[in-house]
């Protein structure tokens, strides 16, 4: 009898907690569209924009891509370059190589509609110094990369730090893998976009900085035996940049979980959503021989 009477209990209580529901519609305002513009460039790299139409949240459509823009890149209030239409939204430069140093402007006129933005690239910092060791924890053994920098002191810097291989692939040839480094416990290196460390220099500002960067050492393997190409590369990139991969990095992050806060991403443009942010790049190639033509027998 007790039984039956709990099991009651418990259909009850299940009834009240699934009767407790209610649905609430909620009105969404649709503000209209606006231009989009998105534009990471490089010293000593043509310029290449994409430009589509911003959608409302509750469209089922993708994004419209702009093929009609009137778009231009202005430096010193005089227009230097009017850029073409490739295809899928994007525009380039034919012959315009943006300089470190120098603010350029961009302005993007459609269907009545304008926006516009300004990004400067900051001058290169230079790679001082490469070390590589290797050496044996309880995890196993490790190569280590010791990249030295030396960071101006009369300015706040930002910076992505990035480690390539250049390997051979039996059936593509050649391509660039991103390796990324494991037990990295220096608190400067706190976040990655893309295969790049994200890095500001509060914690080391005018001073030498060394970052020590750790792989696993099946890296140093490669299946014809051949020596292993390194690429290193030190962007300096503007603020702006910097404030839109932080948040790109922290939105992928958060967007799969239900409890976090949303997170606006970094945007740079005046009437319109996006970013137009330059950077200068400083690369370094480092050879290390190979350890075998296979990889390391598992532990």
């Amino acid at each position: 009898m007790k039984a039956i009477k709990k099991y009651l209990y418990f259909v009850i209580l299940l009834l009240i907690i699934f009767s407790c529901k209610k649905y609430i519609d909620i009105t969404i305002p649709d503000k209209g569209r606006k231009p989009v513009i998105n534009c990471l460039f490089e010293a000593d790299s043509t310029f290449k924009v994409q430009i589509f139409q911003s959608h409302f949240i509750l469209d089922d459509a993708d994004p419209q891509e702009i093929n009609n823009a009137i778009v231009t890149i202005t430096e010193n209030e005089t227009i230097i370059d009017t850029l073409n239409y490739l295809s899928l939204g994007y525009y380039s430069s034919m012959n315009l190589i943006p300089q470190a140093g120098k603010r350029y402007n961009i302005s993007a006129s459609f269907n009545g509609k304008n926006a516009s933005s300004s990004g400067i690239i900051p001058n290169a910092q230079i790679i001082t110094n490469i070390d590589t060791s290797s050496f044996n924890n309880q995890q196993g053994e490790y190569f280590s990369f010791n990249i030295q920098i030396n960071d101006p002191g009369n300015e706040i810097n930002y910076y992505l730090l990035k480690i390539e291989k250049e390997s051979i692939d039996y059936y593509s040839g050649n391509n660039m893998q991103t390796i990324f480094a494991n037990n990295t416990e220096d608190p400067s290196l706190d976040s990655k976009w893309q295969g790049s460390y994200i890095i500001n220099d509060n914690l080391f500002n005018g001073k030498t900085k060394t970052f020590e960067l750790n792989m696993d050492i099946y890296n140093l393997y490669n299946y014809n035996d051949s020596a292993n190409k390194f690429h290193i590369s030190l962007y300096s990139i503007s603020k702006d940049y910097y404030l839109y991969v932080k948040t790109s990095e922290s939105q992928i992050n958060t967007s799969n979980s239900p409890f976090s806060e949303p997170v606006l991403v970094h945007n740079n443009i005046e009437n319109g959503y996006g970013i137009f942010a330059g950077a200068s790049v400083y690369k370094s190639i480092v050879i290390v021989p190979s350890r075998g033509s296979s990889n390391p027998p598992m532990k």
